[in-house]
Parts: C-alpha cells; sequence; structure tokens
C-alpha cells in the first residue's frame, strides 16, 4: 500500500529518525538536515534535456568531500555520445547543492571546467564551459529552464532496520528549455517551443552500496507531453516507490515494475511490466557500429534509445510509446 502524503512535514524528528514515509505529489518534505544524527549525508542533482536531435544529461554529486560533475551529450540524429566527468576530493571544504527549488547558487571552477547552477522561483539557469570535454574537444552550454506549473514526484524512504539512514527523491517533469550547446564545431540550438527538461533530485544516507537503474523518458506523443520514472528500490518502499508517469504534469503512480534484461549485454533490450497491465514496455539502445549509444562516468552509466509499447491513461486506454526517446541510468551509490 503506497501511502500519499497531502500534509507538509519535516523529514527528522527529534531524535533524528525519519518522521514519515510515502509519496507526495508536490515538495511536502522540509529537509531539516541540522535534526539528523547521520554522519554522512550525500546529494545529487541531475537534469536532461531533450529537443529530438540532442539529448544532455548533467549530474551534480557530493558525497561528503568528494564532489563530481557527470556530462554527456548525445547526437540523436547522426549517433554518437560524447561525455566526461570531474571528481574531487575536497579536503578544506564541500561544495553544497542548492537545497531550495526556488533559490540558490551552485558554482564549482578548476582549471578544466566552469559550472554554474541557478535557481529561481521561475526555473533554473545552466551554464557550463569544460576544456578538452572527452579528452578531444570543448563543451560549452548557456540554458535556461523555465518551470511550469504541475505535479512532481516526492519520495521519502526510511530503511527498516535503522530509520536514521533515509532515502529522498524529488522528479520534476514540468521545465521547458531554451538555449546553446556547443561541442566542437557542432552546435545545437534549444527552442523553448520543442525542448523538455526534467530535474531529478536525491538526498540520502545509506548503510550499504546499492546498485541502482532507472528508465526515463519526457517526450511528446499525440499532443501531450508524457513522462515516465521506473526505478529500483532504495530503502523501504513499503509506503511509496519510485514508479509513475505524467500526462501533461499530472502524475499517477504505479506500483513495482517487472524488469528483465542484464547490463552484461548492454545492445540488447530490456523489457518493463507490471502484474496489473498498466504498462508494457521495450527498452532499445541506439546503436552505433553495433555497440550500444552509452556514457560511462565514473559509477554512473547512461544509455540511450527508444520505447516501444503501452502505458495506460487513467481511463484505461492504451497510450502508445513507440519511437518514443528515453534513456536508461544505472548508477552505483
Amino acid at each position: 500500500m503506497q501511502r500519499e502524503i497531502t500534509t507538509p512535514c519535516y523529514v527528522f524528528e527529534q531524535d533524528g529518525e525519519v518522521m514519515q514515509a510515502g509519496w507526495a505529489r508536490k515538495p511536502m518534505f522540509a529537509y531539516n538536515k541540522s535534526k539528523s544524527k547521520a554522519t554522512r549525508h550525500c546529494e545529487r542533482d541531475c537534469y536532461f534535456v531533450n529537443n529530438g536531435e540532442a539529448s544532455m544529461y548533467l549530474c551534480v554529486e557530493n558525497y561528503g568531500r568528494h564532489f563530481a560533475v557527470k556530462i554527456a551529450v548525445a547526437d540523436l540524429l547522426h549517433g554518437g555520445v560524447i561525455h566526461d566527468c570531474i571528481i574531487k576530493k575536497l579536503n578544506f571544504a564541500k561544495t553544497d547543492l542548492p537545497e531550495s527549488p526556488v533559490k540558490g547558487e551552485l558554482l564549482y571552477t578548476d582549471r578544466q571546467i566552469q559550472l554554474q547552477i541557478t535557481h529561481s522561483v521561475d526555473g533554473r539557469i545552466l551554464k557550463c564551459d569544460f576544456i578538452d570535454f572527452g579528452g578531444i574537444k570543448n563543451l560549452y552550454c548557456n540554458l535556461l529552464l523555465t518551470e511550469l506549473r504541475g505535479e512532481s514526484l516526492n519520495i521519502l524512504a526510511p530503511f527498516e532496520r535503522n530509520r536514521r539512514y533515509y532515502y529522498m527523491k524529488r522528479f520534476a517533469p514540468k521545465f521547458r528549455a531554451q538555449g546553446v550547446i556547443r561541442v566542437g564545431g557542432l552546435e545545437y540550438s534549444l527552442k523553448e517551443e520543442n525542448t523538455f527538461a526534467y530535474f531529478d533530485s536525491a538526498r540520502f544516507c545509506k548503510p550499504r552500496v546499492h546498485n541502482y537503474q532507472r528508465l526515463c523518458c519526457d517526450t511528446l506523443i499525440g499532443g501531450n507531453r508524457v513522462s515516465l520514472n521506473l526505478a529500483s528500490r532504495v530503502g523501504d518502499n513499503r509506503y511509496g516507490n519510485e514508479n509513475c508517469y505524467f500526462i501533461n504534469r499530472a502524475i499517477r503512480k504505479l506500483p513495482q515494475i517487472n524488469v528483465r534484461g542484464t547490463t552484461s549485454r548492454e545492445g540488447r533490450p530490456f523489457y518493463f511490466s507490471d502484474d496489473g497491465e498498466t504498462l508494457d514496455l521495450t527498452f532499445k539502445p541506439f546503436t552505433v557500429r553495433g555497440e550500444p549509444m552509452s556514457a560511462v562516468m565514473d559509477k554512473t552509466e547512461v544509455i540511450f534509445g527508444r520505447l516501444f509499447g503501452y502505458i495506460r491513461d487513467e481511463n484505461g486506454e492504451k497510450l502508445a510509446m513507440d519511437n518514443a526517446h528515453a534513456h536508461l541510468v544505472f548508477a552505483e551509490f
């Protein structure tokens, strides 16, 4: 039974244990980190931008004193992915990610990269200069993400044996994007009318390492914006999981999903279904010269491809997902 949280609440009780467990349509969980008794809080913010011709994955991670930037740019028309990552050990100070969705800024600079992520009431600004991106080219991007009204997925999951450990997640596929991405001699001009973007955020402290898998899609089908998030289990998911889809920024929760596929044969399809026949999807990776179009960045891999199959709307009608751009994310954290 999934529990929907409809009243704002703090994440932690006075004793440092997780107060609630479940999911919400809005950011209901106030992150009062100062009350936590855990010793190592981790943060991860990811952005994905897609206009049907090019996709960009940008992820920033703060694991204690370790800070990472992971970026992949995929050319969906001609095939190919360029990617790179920066991993730094910060001995004296850590780089905090913005906690508020409406204010805050991340600035990171070293000899190879200048990165700026700014949160505002209306959206986000992403700016990046990356020298020798992928070891061969320079990357420049300047993007404005405009936030639209709509719902988001918000979950809070403690760990059953010790409720001081937690996993808090937000998935918000309700942004439009405009701007430019340049990689070497290639330039992608993104226009707001045909470019979608989502924001994926996690805050957590875990007792063990997890192998994580997530299928995402954010595209236009039959005049409707359809967004999909299917993810593997982290923490105690009895009261809420990450599985859901959105139609025009309205969420519908999904139960546990059955997944068939293996990372040892990445060029092969992955299959997703549920026992109630709400969805039946096949993910097929794009291939270049027989190899899957993927980006491996430290302990994260992103595979770009297409979906085939269907999901059912609230009326039980099948919505065909054939040829919808999608991607799989595999991570160890």
